[in-house]
């Protein structure tokens, strides 16, 4: 319709009209235009705000389970501690709890890792919709890092976990996870740090502990898997500074006065 007016109005010479149609169609042109990038820009700052949630989220729940693996492993070392003053004669212990710290030293346990958002954004190409730079780049170094996994895989495969696991009877190794093993005391969440009664016959239990006093390869592996936990406990509070986890953590609502 425009165009026939504007082609009408050329034949009649009619410029005042030629000018005025185009501005029209220029700025109907213009204006979609506009538009359109006002939806974009829209659409992408939604789609922004809506990534760094789940981020957030993801972030939230990795530092939880900083905590939980930290903790989990902390006790963990507490029992080689134990298991090796006891075999070393520094601290006197019964044949039972000989044997239950030196199970639970040869523990492990995993947490999820939650990087779903991040590995997304990233495969989409759409990691720059993070706009804070600063936080980008920490997330990114954050990501790069597997600090939770690795530990996991390490007491797994330790050297100490298997000579003993080696040693023990299946039947009492059953015995003492059921008895004295992981205990989940939330969500997800489990401790090996907690009192532990062994009911096994005696006679069983004196001549397991025999066994493990007596075997050469204890004692080395134990203080290696000690160097091992306490090296990466400290890993954990080193990164969980580091990378500013305490920032993802719910807030405590602060005491009345």
């Amino acid at each position: 319709m425009i165009l026939r007016r504007i082609t009408s109005a050329f034949r009649r010479q009619d410029w005042f009209t030629v000018f005025i149609e185009t501005l029209i169609v220029v700025l109907g042109v213009f204006l979609g235009l506009q538009v359109n990038n006002w939806n974009a820009a829209r659409q992408r700052h939604a789609a922004a705000q809506q990534y760094e949630q789940r981020l957030l989220e993801d972030l939230r729940q990795d530092s939880g389970n900083y905590f939980f693996l930290r903790d989990y492993y902390r006790g963990a070392l507490k029992a080689a501690e134990k298991t090796y003053d006891g075999l070393t004669g520094k601290t006197d212990l019964t044949d039972a709890d000989l044997l239950v710290a030196a199970y639970r030293a040869s523990q492990y346990n995993w947490a999820e890792r939650h990087r779903a958002t991040f590995d997304e954004l990233v495969a989409s190409g759409n990691l720059e919709l993070i706009g804070d730079t600063d936080f980008r780049t920490r997330v990114s170094s954050y990501y790069a890092m597997d600090l939770l996994a690795s530990v996991s895989q390490a007491s797994l495969n330790s050297e100490y976990r298997r000579a003993f696991r080696m040693l023990m009877p299946p039947d009492l190794q059953s015995a003492l996870g059921e008895q004295c093993g992981d205990r989940e005391v939330g969500p997800g969440v489990y401790t090996i740090d907690y009192p532990c009664t062994l009911d096994w016959p005696a006679s069983d239990v004196a001549a397991q502990a025999a066994a493990l006093k007596a075997d050469q390869d204890i004692l080395p592996l134990l203080r290696l898997r000690i160097a091992n936990l306490t090296a990466r406990d400290f890993e954990f509070d080193s990164n969980f500074t580091y990378y500013g986890m305490a920032d993802f953590l719910p807030k405590q609502p602060e005491a009345a006065p």
